[in-house]
């Protein structure tokens, strides 16, 4: 650990959050009444994070902490009685009103976000029929710990990382610049000294991105402080289409479900000094949709602009993405297709010849954007990104990306865009244990383009059992790497072959080499790997 993010733990961990007047007036209400039960202490001190904060630390400093893990408001208050109750109503600084709230402005705005993330993290919790809403609730409203605890202790420096941020700073590299770590460092470094619970640990670390629970909050969070400043930037879009995905929603029943839990939390945070992000729903600009060849591309997904302000929305029906129980990283265990696959020399497995130069082009490939809260801490982000751009510019309908599975033994379709529900490409899986043509692709960062003039000459390379889910005759595919692992490919095919040509295959191969790029540069994406 480095020794600033340790002096800056030793002095924050101290500290406790203030509460809200209104959430300390409203608990010694509740005290005062013997039909009160644990679910309304929940849902008054669920919208406050300093007073939520107070009972976990509560726990966490009896001489004889609980032995079994404490994941929720509901089940600390049923541990610990009203005794963390008590002492929050008596001793926590408080944020009354006027100049307290003044002062106190840039923690309220987190605190904000905080209580909308929760409410955003339980209304997907019960689309997904989670097991345990109630963790999800808490490790959203404690996720950003950390900036709740720079903003009550040290205002100025949170101020100045947020000025470098407007000034165009990345948020990790403005936070490093000023303190020498990032926040979701110093997040999950004072929630293990707190001992609060896993995932609210988990949540703050580059890996969560691969754990479904620890996705969730990572995401709700991103969206609640993204939606905080717009809700009809491209960024929080973005974020919307990834939340449709997490919840197997289309995009509309997303931002309707995001919509109505704002008004929610315009009806609960009444009364608390605290921003809602409601009105801003009233005062959306009109976008532009960028008009597609429906001749050309019938089932094609709504291209995405990407060097104008306004964004075209993805609506196509036929677009859509599938999430499995969790997305697996790349162990490190050693992967059998390096070995396997190292004789496509032979007649029944060519091998895949080195892809040709490629031409110059005028295509100015945009990075990721770094003042995007998903943006380097989400695989998915990356991916969503750049196959829409495919979609939209090489010529292809359907584009997927094909994951290896933890184990390293197979590979499995993950993220699909372009293709019917009913499409059998949903069920691409193929073994690595053989010799084959995605095998030879994992070996090194590379591109292949099938077409009728090589097709004779690879097509026995390909396994039979994925004859019928792909396009046989013309498609591209290309190979992603991070930290010198092989995370797996990006496949995209077209029903009309003559969409597919030489200029399309170089603009595709430059994408996947720029996303090659920001995988290898992405410090969040080689951690997780």
């Amino acid at each position: 650990m480095p020794a600033n993010l340790q002096h800056w733990i030793d002095h924050l961990k101290q500290h406790p959050l203030p509460a809200m007047a209104l959430t300390a007036q409203q608990v010694s209400t509740q005290m005062g009444r013997t039909s009160t039960t644990h679910s309304d202490y929940q849902r008054i001190i669920a919208r406050d994070p300093g007073f939520a904060l107070s009972i976990f630390r509560y726990l966490g400093e009896l001489p004889k902490p609980p032995r079994e893990p404490v994941t929720s408001l509901v089940h600390a208050v049923a541990l610990a009685g009203l005794a963390p109750l008590a002492v929050g109503t008596k001793r926590l600084p408080l944020i009354k009103s006027g100049e307290d709230v003044t002062r106190a402005q840039g923690l309220l705005n987190c605190y904000s976000r905080s209580a909308h993330a929760a409410l955003f993290l339980s209304h997907w919790a019960q689309i997904r029929r989670d097991a345990n809403p109630d963790e999800l609730l808490l490790a959203a409203l404690l996720h950003d710990c950390g900036e709740m605890a720079l903003w009550s202790t040290a205002p100025g420096e949170m101020a100045r990382i947020e000025a470098r941020i407007n000034a165009g700073v990345a948020p990790e590299e403005a936070a490093v610049a000023q303190l020498g770590f990032t926040l979701p460092e110093l997040s999950q470094a004072l929630a293990e000294v707190w001992r609060l619970p896993a995932l609210i640990v988990s949540s703050a670390q580059p890996a969560g991105a691969f754990q479904t629970r620890s996705l969730g909050v990572m995401l709700a969070c991103a969206l609640a402080r993204s939606s905080s400043a717009c809700w009809d930037s491209e960024q929080t879009l973005t974020l919307i289409e990834l939340a449709a995905e997490y919840c197997r929603q289309t995009i509309d029943q997303a931002a309707a479900g995001l919509h109505a839990c704002c008004a929610e939390a315009a009806r609960q945070l009444h009364g608390l000094p605290l921003p809602i992000s409601a009105p801003a729903l009233l005062q959306l600009t009109p976008r532009i949709v960028k008009e597609v060849d429906t001749e050309r591309v019938e089932t094609q997904a709504t291209a995405v602009e990407h060097h104008t302000p306004e964004r075209s929305k993805v609506e196509s029906d036929n677009q859509s993405a599938r999430f499995g129980d969790q997305v697996p990283p790349s162990a490190s265990v050693p992967n059998p297709a390096r070995s396997s696959a190292t004789g496509m020399e032979v007649t029944t497995h060519p091998r895949i010849e080195p892809d040709a130069p490629i031409e110059p082009s005028t295509l100015v490939v945009p990075p990721v954007q770094k003042n995007n809260p998903a943006a380097g801490s989400s695989l998915q982000y990356m991916l969503s990104g750049i196959m829409r751009q495919i979609v939209a510019e090489c010529g292809v309908e359907r584009a997927m990306f094909a994951m290896i599975t933890p184990d390293r033994r197979s590979l499995r379709a993950r993220f699909i865009i372009g293709a019917t529900k009913e499409a059998k490409i949903r069920t691409f899986q193929v073994g690595l244990e053989k010799r084959h043509l995605f095998s030879a692709l994992l070996l090194k960062q590379q591109s292949f383009w099938l077409n009728q003039g090589n097709r004779e000459k690879y097509l026995t390379s390909i396994p039979e059992e994925l004859h019928n889910l792909l396009n046989i005759n013309n498609f591209f595919v290309g190979s992603l790497f991070a930290a010198g692992t092989s995370l797996g490919i990006i496949y995209g095919d077209c029903g009309n072959d003559g969409n597919l040509d030489q200029a399309s295959f170089n603009l595709f191969k430059q994408l996947l080499q720029h996303l090659n790029q920001q995988l290898a540069e992405n410090t969040t994406i080689r951690i997780a790997s």
